[in-house]
């Protein structure tokens, strides 16, 4: 199977081929109309830099050890990022999760927007009008390098959420999802896919995404997020996409107060 990523080692330098030279197929960096890919633009989350850095690098901590010691039937290393409702923070975590990721050497990051509700994380990296996710799942004639794009930030690598469809969430839980996501692990690079979904209370399409991740960050916005729909939400994820346990799924708490630090992590009871 062709390598995927390395094709666009223009942009890159630390995309290489199994022969680990560097193989800069520029052809990959255009469209199937001949022109030139955009580039997702990716920015920093507009927190205190070095103390939410830190924050997130131990929340990644926590990620790699499940990806390390994991031996269950998810692949650790696809992270689906939910919520019970919308507008708690879960595109800033992903972008967040994203650029902590982009500091290991070894590990390269796929972003999904998989958002049917807003696609907020398309519109963020200026990819909205962009061949996406959807587009492939419904289109046979699609490769993943369609929709697959460089951005701003080395080692980070879009998918945008493409054009809507009523059957997104069929499409989501079909196996050409689950062979994408096999696709882009694929190979001897180590790849860290994540996808920023919909609230569960609102989205239908994260139930069956979430049947693919081997990792669910489940965010709750502090002094906004009820008690009762985060229980109800990850009860819908245990009983459609389980189990879910501590195994699998890490609440993360965000928008705390200045006293406090703006991302706190918990392992799910």
């Amino acid at each position: 199977m062709p390598q995927l990523l390395p094709s666009l080692a223009a942009t890159d330098s630390r995309a290489v081929t199994a022969n680990n030279r560097a193989t800069p197929l520029v052809q990959k960096l255009w469209t199937r109309a001949g022109e030139l890919k955009r580039v997702g633009v990716v920015r920093t989350p507009r927190f205190d830099e070095s103390r939410t850095r830190e924050e997130f690098r131990v929340l990644k901590r926590h990620m790699m050890a499940r990806m390390e010691a994991d031996a269950g039937p998810y692949d650790p290393r696809t992270i689906l990022i939910t919520s019970a409702s919308p507008q708690e923070g879960k595109t800033t975590m992903a972008l967040g999760l994203a650029l902590s990721f982009m500091f290991e050497h070894d590990r390269r990051v796929v972003l999904i927007d998989a958002d049917t509700g807003s696609s907020e994380l398309s519109t963020r990296m200026k990819l909205g009008d962009q061949l996406g996710l959807l587009d492939y799942l419904d289109d046979e004639a699609l490769e993943v390098s369609d929709i697959l794009y460089p951005t701003s930030v080395r080692g980070v690598y879009a998918v945008p959420l493409g054009r809507p469809r009523i059957t997104a969430p069929e499409l989501m839980a079909s196996q050409r999802m689950r062979r994408l996501l096999e696709t882009l692990h694929d190979g001897t690079e180590e790849r860290i896919v994540i996808m920023d979904s919909g609230s569960v209370l609102s989205c239908s399409a994260t139930v069956s995404l979430a049947k693919h991740a081997g990792q669910i960050l489940f965010v709750a916005a502090m002094g906004q997020s009820k008690r009762a729909e985060v229980d109800e939400g990850l009860g819908i994820l245990h009983r459609q996409a389980g189990p879910i346990d501590e195994t699998r799924v890490a609440l993360v708490f965000n928008k705390t107060d200045r006293s406090q630090s703006p991302v706190r992590y918990s392992r799910r009871h």
